[in-house]
């Protein structure tokens, strides 16, 4: 198999069927509206359902858009105060005009405590650490807590897409349990996750405030008619070693490379490879699997090629195998997964 023509970096972000199980019971979506939206943001019903099902970035992006326009509330009633349509518009206005990081933050927790006093965001310099953390008010949450992990990502999006760069963090930390999603936690915040701790925070280098940045007006209409995608970044940053191999396989012949020829090309040994990647709670294999797992998905929906060549190209002896693998990375067959993006006119591929 010849050289994949992508970069680790190209593949974009999938969240699974049980973070979407999650966005509608916490925004309250009922059955028919469930299955409406889904159709506008080509999302397959089954797909919701699997026990494996994943959804890319785009479609979540699209479902999140559809479901905004429709309740005329940014945030998805996954707040007790709405978020009128066009808030995240002037925000955006306001803090493209700041001389620095720090000043435009300032200015978009000062705009939203203008729209709500259900929580409020701060920004704080603890010595070399910036800490931005949400205060909640006494008594019973009043904020759904998918919200409160997605004000988190709106603030670290923003940062990421003013500064032109996916922002690592030092920590994440969440005023609750760890969630059933908690592998898509992971994948959407780019540092270590912390659980039951006193408020929702994200941590950072507190030399980013100090940045100074440029964004056009026609770079934020771009950054709002895609949104929330541009601040769904993929967090590369976290895992180094893992990235390394991605890129490894991406580069050779993934059918062929195992856990030895990857510590070869990565000029390390099997036994320091296998450690790095235990203390990122990983494999070779299950890096490998992933990977075809994102490779397929961005084929079928962002490509026209042939099921069997994408079958062929990704190492499966026969296409009976792939099919196998893709139902059981995302709950339905490639060709359904496909057709159903085809329904919303968000690709021209074939269904097979």
């Amino acid at each position: 198999m010849s050289r994949l023509p992508y970069t680790a970096s190209s593949l974009r972000l999938t969240l699974s069927s049980q973070y979407l199980r999650a966005f509608f019971a916490e925004t309250q979506t009922d059955i028919d509206s469930q299955q409406r939206l889904l159709e506008r943001a080509g999302i397959a019903h089954d797909t919701v359902h699997a026990i494996n099902g994943r959804i890319t970035e785009g479609q979540f992006s699209a479902l999140y858009r559809a479901m905004a326009a429709e309740r005329n509330d940014e945030m998805l009633s996954l707040f007790p105060r709405s978020m009128p349509g066009g808030a995240m518009k002037y925000a955006g206005y306001i803090m493209i005009a700041a001389p620095t990081i720090a000043v435009a933050f300032y200015r978009y927790t000062r705009f939203l405590h203008m729209l709500t006093n259900d929580f409020e965001v701060v920004v704080r310099r603890e010595g070399d650490i910036g800490r931005l953390y949400i205060v909640e008010p006494d008594g019973p949450r009043l904020c759904k807590t998918l919200g409160l992990e997605l004000m988190l990502k709106v603030f670290h999006g923003l940062m990421s897409w003013l500064i032109g760069r996916n922002i690592p963090l030092e920590s994440v930390d969440f005023a609750f349990d760890a969630p059933p999603y908690l592998d898509d936690l992971n994948a959407l915040f780019p540092g270590p996750l912390r659980f039951n701790q006193p408020q929702c925070a994200i941590r950072f280098d507190a030399a980013l405030l100090d940045l100074k940045f440029q964004r056009t007006e026609h770079e934020l209409r771009t950054f709002l008619l895609h949104q929330p995608s541009d601040w769904l970044c993929s967090p590369d940053a976290k895992q180094p070693i893992t990235h390394q191999v991605r890129t490894c396989l991406l580069e050779g012949d993934m059918g062929s490379l195992g856990a030895a020829e990857v510590a070869k090309a990565l000029n390390m040994s099997l036994r320091t490879l296998s450690r790095r990647l235990e203390n990122e709670q990983t494999s070779v294999k299950e890096i490998k699997e992933t990977l075809r797992r994102d490779l397929a998905i961005h084929r079928l929906t962002q490509t026209t090629d042939a099921i069997a060549e994408i079958a062929s190209d990704l190492g499966f002896r026969d296409i009976a195998s792939f099919y196998r693998a893709f139902r059981s990375w995302t709950g339905v067959a490639p060709g359904s997964y496909r057709r159903s993006l085809q329904s919303d006119g968000s690709t021209t591929a074939p269904a097979a």
